[in-house]
């Protein structure tokens, strides 16, 4: 067959066959597939006999956890490099200084003066109003807003799967989603408290944040 005919074949084949980075029939496979899933979702939180009640249990727990932004971007960055910049700023060639730290870094300067095993879930720190509140570890903002405990509370989501939580704080400087560094600050202390609440909470269950955090 001459050179002429195979390519003329070859063309035609492609043409049969579709883009090779978008076939129609893929594409409604997967959407009749994805339009069955949430009929069949929706049919079963219709149902109230004892094998749908379990699926509805399993899919209410699937749903309500956490996704592990930190945990994701830590596995992009070891697998893929840092994401391109977007800046000006970020093609600039720049010196990195490699800074020996401890694992945890000390949110404010003060003293203890509630512990973990009084109210089961974390620390009262006395500490200087307007003091800058500093993440303890590398990790993804996770809330910023109100908690009915501890007022305007900053919540950082780490890449072990744990979150520490900062309370009585004011004027947030990040954002929900928001990659931060261990001893960044996180928000200021309100200028009319002097009290700063700390919790770390892994897999559901608040730890003690004494056991790692030094306070004077």
């Amino acid at each position: 067959m001459r050179e002429e005919e195979k390519d003329l074949l070859s063309i035609e084949q492609d043409q049969q066959d579709g883009h090779p980075l978008f076939r129609f029939d893929r594409f409604l496979f997967k959407g009749l597939a994805s339009l069955i899933f949430v009929l069949a979702v929706a049919i079963m939180f219709k149902q109230s006999s004892s094998p749908f009640i379990e699926g509805q249990a399993w899919m209410k727990e699937v749903m309500e956890k956490e996704f592990q932004f930190s945990k994701a971007a830590e596995w992009y960055e070891k697998t893929l490099g840092e994401p391109l910049p977007f800046t000006v700023d970020g093609w600039t060639q720049k010196e990195k200084v490699v800074k020996e730290q401890t694992e945890y870094a000390v949110p404010v300067s003060g003293k203890v003066i509630e512990d973990f095993q009084t109210n089961g879930k974390g620390l009262m720190v006395e500490a200087r109003p307007n003091e800058g509140v500093k993440a303890i570890k590398d990790g993804t903002v996770l809330f910023v807003g109100q908690k009915d405990e501890f007022g305007q509370t900053v919540i950082v989501q780490h890449a072990d799967n744990s979150e520490s939580w900062y309370g009585h704080v004011a004027n947030p400087s990040v954002q929900p989603y928001e990659k931060v560094k261990a001893g960044s600050v996180l928000a200021q202390l309100s200028p009319n408290e002097q009290t700063f609440y700390l919790a770390i909470r892994k897999d559901g269950m608040f730890v003690d944040p004494n056991s790692v955090i030094s306070f004077e």
